[in-house]
């Protein structure tokens, strides 16, 4: 199925926002995944109110790439359950697991790219390093999420090349997170030359 990095630039929010929207209140069974490097467990202490991931995660996968046992085989293990017919699979427990994932990046894109439903990854904020290299190639879209004030948009303008040249122009898509405030759609996209794929509304209750 089809694998979807969510992401957004700077100091503009969202992508956990949608990836939670998405795979909660979608028509079809989804996993999301938090591979944000900047750890912060917002769905696990947000949406699921404070659950004990158990061992389960990023950090359980990284122990599984360490036994050699096939990523494919303990992804379904690692997950907990996210709304009616989607799971969650938890992201890093600490700051320092993060560069010690680098190697496992790929196998982890082989696995979700043989999932049987779509992979909503929420990659957190793009920083210097881009998006995990890794899963890239196992993408058929990256969701860049922004408000639509100038400073978001400006920078936007920062870090979006960035994105284009990785991942190529035509998987790239615009997610508004409260479109009109000030700018509209259509002049975002008359900017950046990229499409609007969707919208957030601006609701932060």
């Amino acid at each position: 199925m089809s694998v979807f990095l969510l992401t957004s630039a700077a100091h503009s929010p969202g992508a956990t926002t949608l990836g939670v929207a998405l795979a909660v209140h979608g028509s079809e069974p989804a996993l999301l995944v938090d591979a944000n490097r900047e750890p912060d467990q917002s769905v696990l202490a947000g949406y699921l109110g404070g659950a004990d991931p158990q061992g389960r995660g990023l950090g359980g996968l990284l122990q599984a790439h360490r036994e050699r046992r096939p990523l494919e085989l303990v992804l379904a293990s690692m997950t907990l359950p996210l709304g009616e017919h989607s799971d969650f699979l938890p992201g890093f427990t600490h700051p320092g697991m993060v560069s010690l994932f680098n190697p496992v990046w790929p196998e982890l894109a082989t696995a979700l790219e043989a999932e049987q439903r779509t992979v909503l990854v929420d990659a957190g904020r793009l920083g210097a390093t881009g998006l995990p290299a890794g899963l890239i190639s196992a993408c058929s879209g990256v969701l860049v999420c922004t408000r639509t004030a100038l400073p978001d948009l400006a920078a936007l303008r920062l870090y979006l090349p960035q994105v284009i040249e990785a991942v190529g122009e035509e998987r790239v898509g615009l997610v508004l997170v409260g479109p009109g405030r000030p700018y509209t759609g259509t002049e975002i996209q008359r900017r950046f030359s990229v499409p609007i794929w969707g919208h957030l509304a601006w609701k932060p209750e």
